[in-house]
């Protein structure tokens, strides 16, 4: 008997559009807002200092929205509702993230960059916790929700290499200080207006339970869930593996020297198509993977091919940029996994949730998700910044010369500096990669135990509609 179907192709086609939204924003904040607070003269540490504490802000606010979530109780379902009015002060807090005051105050700078960092976090997580956790929401079969999040994923890798592509040239167009801002303006507007498809095309179809669970009810699950905190445990202590999106804007202009055949001003769009080129084959075959393997095995695995791909390229430098850009291929393999396995994990946590309380608490489980991603940021963004003071790295200096502004970079700053700035690449991602496979050994949520839940989940949701059923008539 051929299993049923419950999503539409038009509701695949909305969210991975929603996503694509998304992550033009998200990218231009992850990659470039720590140069942007250094190019504007905030020293490294600071900048990097500030966006940590807001990351660690605003992922300790996202299990409280994810609580707001669960208690949520509309006709357009529980997640739906805040995707529809997000979007407005998300486009107005990234064009803010990425204006200047015209000032010289030191002091005003970082207060300011400190307020409009959290400001944006604050009006993401509104947004991000219930759009991920829709993904649970719009069907109850795993098949669907990997390929449903495998497309989405994709999705969101195209989106986050606009702003690669777009803001270097704003900024050689507009000077520094007005070419952020444009791309916040453009990246704020464009993204939040395609993100609100994720409310304008989606449908809610797993039913909450009747009863929504308490404050504290809800925090017990998600401290008990253990498939859920060795997923958080596991992104945790993986953080470093995305250094090189961070890191990637200082790479492109101060290490890989110009070719000759590929120009300067676009090559951080080449590196980061580098890696979404390994990326996307990882995303696009996961789910036939998933057939095979279990995703602790993917998981455990693709740590492996991080580590060894992270430290073979150590060894093989950075002078040949062709071979460069060949292990970025490889390094984005195991990157395009964990962007789309994170997320089969969680909505496993879900379901084992549900299976030991009978609550399905989407709204907690998805946002310690959030939580995670913020988190990694926060982390891997405070760690490119030590290292930029630990290896005394200059920025560049923005001036008017002649009724003009003219931007000075300090492109040879010696072999300390270019070693250290290759580590962010290398020997630092491959150490968060072997961390990230530790708590995955502990995972026994897989096999004939994941096969044996999954099949009485599905008897006590069909018990409980044909319940509903019932009542209805009566």
């Amino acid at each position: 008997m051929e299993q049923k179907k419950y999503l539409k192709p038009r509701e695949t086609i909305s969210f991975a559009t929603a996503g694509f939204g998304r992550s033009m924003m998200y990218t231009l904040m992850s990659t470039f807002a720590l140069i942007f607070y250094t190019d504007m003269g905030i020293d490294a540490v600071h900048a990097s200092a500030i966006i940590l504490a807001a990351r660690i802000f605003d992922a300790l606010n996202d299990p409280v929205m994810g609580i707001i979530v669960d208690k949520t109780k509309t006709k357009y379902g529980k997640m739906r509702p805040y995707l529809k009015w997000a979007p407005i002060p998300i486009a107005i807090s990234t064009t803010l993230l990425f204006y200047c005051p015209a000032t010289e105050n030191y002091s005003l700078k970082v207060l300011y960059a400190a307020a409009t960092y959290i400001l944006w976090g604050m009006c993401f997580t509104v947004q991000d916790v219930p759009f991920w956790g829709l993904s649970s929401a719009v069907t109850p079969l795993e098949s669907e929700r990997t390929k449903f999040m495998s497309t989405a994923r994709i999705c969101c890798t195209l989106g986050g290499i606009l702003p690669t592509v777009i803001i270097p040239v704003l900024k050689s167009s507009f000077g520094l200080r007005m070419g952020y801002f444009w791309g916040g303006l453009i990246f704020g507007v464009v993204g939040s207006a395609l993100s609100s498809l994720a409310f304008f095309g989606t449908v809610e179809r797993v039913e909450p339970e009747k009863e929504n669970a308490g404050v504290k009810e809800l925090f017990t699950s998600l401290i008990k869930n253990k498939l859920l905190l060795l997923v958080i445990a596991a992104s945790l202590l993986g953080s470093t593996m995305v250094m090189a999106q961070t890191a990637g804007s200082y790479l492109s202009i101060y290490l890989i020297k110009d070719t000759g055949i590929i120009p300067q001003n676009i090559m951080l769009t080449v590196l980061t198509v580098a890696i979404g080129v390994g990326m996307l084959p990882a995303m696009v075959l996961l789910p036939v993977l998933r057939k095979r393997f279990s995703l602790k095995q993917i998981y455990i695995g693709s740590a492996f091919l991080g580590a060894i791909v992270t430290a073979a390229l150590w060894f093989v430098g950075y002078s040949n940029v062709w071979l460069l850009l060949f292990f970025l291929v490889l390094y984005g393999l195991p990157l395009g996994v964990f962007n789309v396995i994170t997320y089969a994990l969680v909505a496993d946590a879900v379901d084992y949730n549900e299976w030991k309380t009978g609550k399905r608490t989407e709204g907690v489980c998805f946002a310690a998700q959030t939580l995670i991603s913020k988190a990694n940021a926060g982390i891997s963004t405070f760690v490119v910044g030590v290292t930029l003071k630990l290896i005394d790295f200059k920025s560049p200096i923005e001036e008017e010369i002649g009724g003009k502004l003219v931007t000075t970079y300090f492109y040879d700053q010696g072999a300390a500096v270019n070693n250290g700035l290759f580590a962010m690449l290398t020997i630092i991602p491959c150490i968060g990669f072997l961390l990230a496979a530790i708590p995955m050994f502990f995972n026994t949520y897989t096999g004939k135990k994941k096969e044996k839940i999954q099949a009485e989940l599905a008897l006590s949701r069909a018990k409980r509609d044909d319940a509903c059923s019932s009542e209805v008539n009566i």
